[in-house]
């Protein structure tokens, strides 16, 4: 098909390259349809598991987490191999600091390309930009002979235009972890037996009931124990969603600006009216939420530990050994009680409901929406060095597979999973399959009927190809919905799905070039950086709410902030009209 065509382009700009770079074109692999070559086929539907011959592919692979040289000696690595009579060769296993190091000495190297890239934590920016070089094979044509990619665009619309660069070019497989609860994960827990102590089980709905709610927990002595101990609000900086600030902002304005996560913002502060970005930290909304955050903290109502204190103190105030003391916190999902709660156990979790957001005094009700992205850490792309393209994108849609997907999850069906369809789902419908609980280093896998003994079993979800769409998420068994945490959490975020901004007030994650990718990654440093700085010092009372609010607009005005939005204007009138 395109194959040659295709082909012939990336290795013109390849050897272009490599002459450049001083690189041996004898050192480069030479890209050449063979009709006797048991590895050519015409297109990625051509392609048949097992091979009929062992083909070897190298791997670069940045897995977060993990340390590096985790994927080599790994059930599914085996597992693959046995299914595909593909064996991969990770000779980039890494993680960090690291993994940065390495991928960069790769690509300035033509020659030192792996086959292939199942993960890397490039940009978007960057992997169209390398894709532009021709270090990586342009995907389009390739893709639309794999079908479980095509299924993927299917059922998840938006993903297509997601991993499509502004050259139009398709330079990764992509990511599909489609978390429904993370949509929502900027949550509030409130603690109920105070909740029926001073509001007879009427949990706070306007930002008055809120702060009434707060100041008798503050000054009433709840606990019992005849001391002002009680912290009626915290969080901390740096947790999954642990920032009360997002929750408390938006009962003034729609704003998804978290001061830290774990999972990262696309355009923090940014939201779409009529088809205009707007800065929401600029808007007198957000000057009044941050006059009623002050007013909180001065009151002693928001923890003054909530900007300085780590994890560990957080924990040791909502796990208090001398007594109970927190009555609201922020956090993605239950923290209290320790892990009983994430080991789907009795606890004091249970003592603890979902805080749904509170009306503002114009009322403003929403809550922090993020958008679902498909492009991922750069999930599957194919070097220039790769002699057999078809094959490396039928082994990136051969992952994404339900099998596959789960066994990348889970490790070994019958020790990991397994297919059923007794029970209830996650969706509430006749489950497809159910995961069991292990211990990898404790289970006798030769006694079992297993070659060897493994202690990694699974692949990192940030670097993995696999199917965790919607729909094949709440096709999960769910044994018991009242000790299941994601059940849990998902209960959690439909509460709050009723109050979500539209989703065309979401902006985009968008592709930007040269000039402009330093324009929008330096302002996202320096601007976004001043906003969360000086929301900190408007909270404490550093600054004054009043006396100070001109300056930081024009503070804001001086750093570039209108180029900042213009730019982002311009790419999103652009992603709107392609």
């Amino acid at each position: 098909m395109k194959r040659k065509v295709v082909l012939q382009k990336v290795l013109a700009t390849v050897m272009a390259l490599s002459m450049a770079a001083g690189v041996s074109i004898s050192n480069v692999q030479m890209v050449k349809a063979d009709d006797s070559d048991p590895f050519a086929f015409d297109s990625v539907s051509d392609v048949t598991f097992p091979l009929k011959e062992k083909l070897n592919l190298t791997v670069f692979v940045n897995a977060p987490t993990t340390g590096g040289g985790t994927y080599q000696d790994n059930y599914v690595t085996d597992w693959i191999e046995e299914k595909t009579n593909i064996h991969l060769d990770y000779v980039y296993d890494v993680d960090g600091d690291d993994a940065k190091t390495k991928l960069n000495l790769v690509m300035t190297d033509p020659g030192s390309l792996p086959d292939i890239f199942l993960s890397t934590g490039w940009s978007k920016a960057e992997v169209q930009s390398y894709g532009q070089q021709g270090l990586l094979v342009p995907l389009g044509d390739y893709l639309e002979d794999a079908p479980n990619w095509n299924h993927l665009n299917e059922v998840s619309p938006t993903r297509k235009d997601d991993i499509t660069m502004s050259d139009g070019n398709i330079y990764t497989y992509g990511d599909d972890n489609e978390c429904f609860h993370c949509v929502f994960q900027n949550r509030m827990w409130i603690y109920m037996p105070w909740v029926e102590k001073y509001c007879d089980g009427k949990v706070p709905e306007t930002t008055d009931e809120l702060y009434d709610f707060l100041y008798k927990v503050k000054n009433e002595d709840p606990n019992g124990n005849g001391e002002a101990d009680e912290i009626p609000m915290t969080g901390f900086i740096g947790g999954w969603a642990t920032d009360p600030t997002v929750w408390l902002i938006n009962s003034f304005v729609q704003c998804n600006n978290p001061l830290s996560n774990t999972n990262p913002t696309v355009g923090a502060g940014l939201v779409v009216n009529d088809g205009k970005i707007e800065y929401s930290v600029m808007k007198d909304e957000y000057k009044e939420a941050l006059r009623f955050i002050n007013k909180l903290y001065k009151d002693g109502l928001l923890d003054n530990q909530t900007f300085t204190q780590d994890n560990t103190q957080f924990n040791a105030a909502l796990n208090s050994e001398n007594g109970h003391k927190v009555a609201m916190y922020a956090a993605g999902g239950p923290n209290a009680g320790g892990t009983e709660f994430w080991a789907n156990q009795d606890g004091e979790w249970q003592d603890w409901a979902i805080m749904e957001p509170v009306a503002g005094p114009e009322g403003v009700r929403l809550v922090a929406r993020n958008i679902q992205t498909y492009f991922g850490s750069c999930i599957g792309s194919v070097s220039a060095n790769c002699k057999y393209p078809e094959i490396a994108v039928a082994l990136f849609d051969f992952l994404a597979s339900p099998e596959a997907s789960n066994v990348q999850a889970y490790g070994p069906e019958g020790v990991g999973w397994d297919w059923t369809t007794d029970g209830t789902s996650l969706g509430g419908g006749t489950p497809a399959y159910e995961t069991h609980k292990y211990d990898a280093e404790k289970y006798d896998w030769l006694g079992n009927g297993f070659d060897k003994e493994y202690t990694k079993t699974v692949y990192v979800p940030d670097a993995c190809i696999w199917s965790r769409d919607t729909e094949q998420r709440n096709q999960v068994k769910v044994d018991d919905p009242d000790h299941d945490t994601e059940y849990y959490l998902q209960e959690a975020a439909s509460a709050y799905e009723k109050y979500s901004p539209e989703l065309d007030s979401l902006v985009p994650d968008l592709v930007f070039e040269g000039a402009d990718a330093q324009t929008i990654s330096e302002g996202t440093l320096t601007i976004g950086g001043y906003v969360n700085q000086a929301t900190v010092q408007f909270i404490t009372g550093e600054l004054d709410v009043d006396k100070d609010w001109d300056t930081y607009i024009e503070k804001l005005n001086n750093m570039g902030v209108e180029n900042y939005l213009a730019t982002w204007q311009s790419y999103y009138d652009a992603y709107e009209n392609k």
